[in-house]
Order: C-alpha cells, then sequence, then structure tokens
C-alpha cells in the first residue's frame, strides 16, 4: 500500500486478499479506503454453515464502521 500510495497519494486501494478481522485496521490505517473479503467470509459454506456468513458479514460491517468512525 504505502509502495503506490507513496508515490501517488490520491489513488485509492482496496485490497481483497488477506484481510480478516484481525487485521482490518491495519489496512485502513495504512490509507486503504475499503477491504474485500473473500475466502474469510465464505469459509463456512463448505460445511452448509451459511448462517456464519450472515453472522461474520454482520462483525465484518460492525468493525469497519468503528474503524471508519
Amino acid at each position: 500500500v504505502k509502495a503506490v500510495k507513496g508515490p501517488m497519494p490520491h489513488v485509492n486501494i482496496m485490497p481483497t486478499g488477506g484481510v480478516d478481522l484481525n487485521n482490518m485496521d491495519k489496512w485502513i490505517a495504512n490509507g486503504c479506503i475499503a477491504v474485500g473479503i473473500g475466502g474469510n467470509l465464505t469459509a463456512p459454506a463448505k460445511d452448509g454453515r451459511y448462517d456464519l456468513i450472515t453472522e461474520l458479514a454482520a462483525k465484518y460491517v460492525a468493525k469497519f464502521q468503528e474503524i471508519k468512525g
């Protein structure tokens, strides 16, 4: 992120890999405007636990709102 934002601070970045509830704040603190969630969100589907996807999605939204204020 810093390698891109350094010479081009006007560029908006949204990472989509390696993002989880424990590091979302670091991505945002380093200049990302949003984050994309993939495997960490949908992993419960392989066990048919779609209810957990809904719960996780709510946690991600709440965490993002907390970070952004």
